[in-house]
């Protein structure tokens, strides 16, 4: 396939949620073979849909990006990767006709991917980044399949930034990144939501994405604070109640423990009384 049909197919592939078509021109030419490898893998599984596990088989087939070297350097192999997904989904008893869709997690997975190209220089997307966004997203069953064959998903996250980190990619983001987990929120956001984080930036009234979003938040919060006090308040209350219940329930079970190690007493001593005499 040609760099321009390779082009072609990413592009319609991710024509399928209209807020990514405008990035097909940002994934590099790894990342996009990555994509058209995860598009046969569903196929040669019959699957008429391309979930994470599929991308991260398509990640591993690629073979020579940064995602298969750091997938490999921790013993995840595409035919281990194949066999996961043939024992927790199986395979489909006819061919597919048409091409496959991406699922809803897999939506989410190109979303991170995309937020996680943003940082490096061109905001290009590599395999690095898809591989990210399947960290990111948690949740489907890539990321299961990368836990239970070996390394905790914090693992890879570390290692592919370090790897980023190793390229001379600009790191102040990535170490933030790797240093702070917590207060990272990843969420799915309509094109009319992603047109005005990018109208934000653009003009630079922010300086990325991530802190459009932020700002983006913040003030919604500051323009609903009344409510959320008041969602706060009945939080605090519900909290206060649910404590006052475990108290009451163990102090049940106390109750219960005395009462029955004294009936066990009363029964011993009855038993040797009845033996005395």
């Amino acid at each position: 396939m040609s760099e321009q049909e390779l082009e072609g197919f990413v592009q319609k592939m991710l024509s399928q949620e209209a807020s990514f078509a405008r990035f097909a021109d940002k994934f590099s030419e790894k990342a996009q073979r990555a994509l058209l490898f995860a598009n046969e893998e569903a196929q040669l599984f019959n699957h008429n849909f391309i979930g994470t596990e599929h991308l991260l088989l398509g990640l591993l087939r690629e073979g020579t990006g940064t995602a298969a070297k750091v997938l490999n350097e921790y013993g995840i192999e595409i035919q281990k990767v194949r066999k996961a997904i043939e024992f927790i989904i199986g395979r489909g008893k006819e061919p597919v006709e048409g091409e496959p869709g991406l699922t809803p997690r897999s939506q989410v997975v190109i979303a991170l991917a995309v937020s996680e190209g943003w940082r490096s220089p061109g905001h290009h997307i590599d395999t690095e980044h898809l591989l990210l966004g399947i960290i990111r997203e948690g949740e489907g069953i890539g990321a299961a399949i990368i836990e239970r064959l070996g390394p905790s998903l914090e693992q890879v996250r570390t290692k592919v930034l370090q790897a980023l980190l190793d390229q001379n990619i600009p790191v102040e983001s990535l170490k933030d990144a790797v240093k702070n987990k917590s207060n990272v929120v990843a969420c799915r956001v309509d094109g009319h939501d992603l047109d005005a984080i990018d109208v934000l930036v653009e003009v630079g009234i922010r300086s990325t994405r991530s802190d459009a979003a932020s700002w983006l938040i913040h003030a919604g919060i500051e323009a609903n604070r009344a409510i959320l006090e008041s969602v706060h308040a009945t939080v605090a209350e519900i909290r206060q109640l649910r404590t006052k219940a475990q108290a009451v329930a163990q102090q049940l079970l106390k109750t219960e423990d005395a009462a029955s190690s004294s009936s066990t007493r009363v029964e011993e001593e009855s038993a040797g009384d009845e033996g005395s005499s």
